[in-house]
């Protein structure tokens, strides 16, 4: 949430209520100081009243930021277009002054952006680079703020996640609303039917880019990345088939077709047949969707964007009843 220094106005929130309030009043107070801060609220019972019900605690980071930031913050929110994820790491003093902030880009990456980080951890006795870039690799792989205390300050990992691009294949009804559930989640989407009639910004409104193209050639005309999430519902098994072949030649995140078990199948021995290893196959999530008893296409549409989630979040396997259905068409082909 970004506290504007009149007071009157603010971008965002932390959840409303008393707790908020009390937010807004100490980040003025922290304006006249240009310290910055960490408040602590335990909510618990006597918080019903004000609508907090939830239990726990929690940890609001209060910062001064100022113009010179804008540098550092344009770069976060290009990397978050991008679909690349990144973490924010701030080193702040026990007197509240924020020594060092800067943006390590991924965890393959952290090493080398932690050689050049030496003198500032050196003002802290702890961690060391090596302890840092562990403590790194579990944010990344936890997606969690984690907070490293040492003697004079703190440590703080912020986990900022790219914005995933997700592909489209198929501009009929099923698309239009995984589309615009997909846009609502936080997805960029990208829209390619062969038919203009389908493939317009009129019908996807929400989507960034929208493509009439041939489905053999759609990965020619749009790059995709590791981070990139494909969708095939098509209007054909044939042109299923046909994007779900150049799918398994990328690396993306995320492959899923729509589909019934027989087509799934079906589809599998045909793609078998043209050399397209069982290994392969496994990453394509087959039928597509979390289980819900979903019927309409809207339906469809959120237990589709469901499973997405659901890979974004980290959990890379089907639940398990649906890992049991692909397992029964695995061991079908192995015979």
């Amino acid at each position: 949430m970004l506290v504007k220094q009149n007071g009157n106005s603010s971008l965002g929130t932390i959840g409303g209520g008393c707790m908020e309030g009390e937010v807004l009043l100490h980040a003025q107070r922290l304006f006249e100081t240009n310290k910055a801060e960490i408040l602590t609220f335990h909510l618990n019972e006597d918080d019903i009243e004000h609508g907090l019900i939830c239990g726990g605690s929690l940890d609001v980071f209060l910062e001064p930021i100022s113009c010179k930031q804008i540098i550092l913050f344009k770069k976060i929110l290009s990397m978050q277009n991008n679909g690349n994820d990144c973490i924010l790491a701030t080193l702040l003093s026990n007197e509240g002054k924020i020594i060092f902030k800067n943006i390590v880009p991924n965890s393959s990456g952290s090493s080398n952006v932690l050689e050049k980080w030496r003198s500032e951890l050196a003002l802290f006795s702890v961690p060391t680079p090596h302890s840092l870039k562990k403590e790194i690799e579990k944010v990344f792989r936890r997606n969690e703020t984690h907070r490293i205390k040492t003697e004079t300050g703190e440590w703080i990992l912020e986990p900022i996640q790219g914005t995933p691009q997700l592909i489209i294949f198929g501009g009929g009804h099923v698309s239009k609303y995984i589309s615009k559930t997909a846009a609502m989640c936080g997805f960029h989407v990208s829209i390619i039917d062969d038919r203009e009639k389908f493939a317009n910004v009129e019908r996807f409104p929400e989507a960034k880019k929208v493509f009439t193209l041939d489905f053999e050639n759609g990965f020619k005309k749009i790059a995709v990345k590791k981070s990139s999430y494909i969708v095939i519902v098509t209007r054909g098994h044939q042109y299923d088939e046909t994007v779900l072949e150049q799918a398994l030649k990328t690396n993306v995140s995320y492959v899923g077709m729509i589909g019934s078990k027989r087509k799934v199948l079906v589809t599998f021995e045909h793609l078998l047949s043209k050399g397209i290893s069982l290994e392969q196959l496994k990453r394509v999530y087959s039928p597509i969707g979390i289980e819900i008893g979903a019927t309409t296409v809207e339906e469809i549409a959120v237990s589709v964007v469901a499973e997405l989630i659901r890979v974004r979040k980290g959990k890379r396997f089907p639940l398990q009843h649906k890992l049991q259905m692909m397992e029964d068409t695995f061991v079908h082909l192995q015979k």
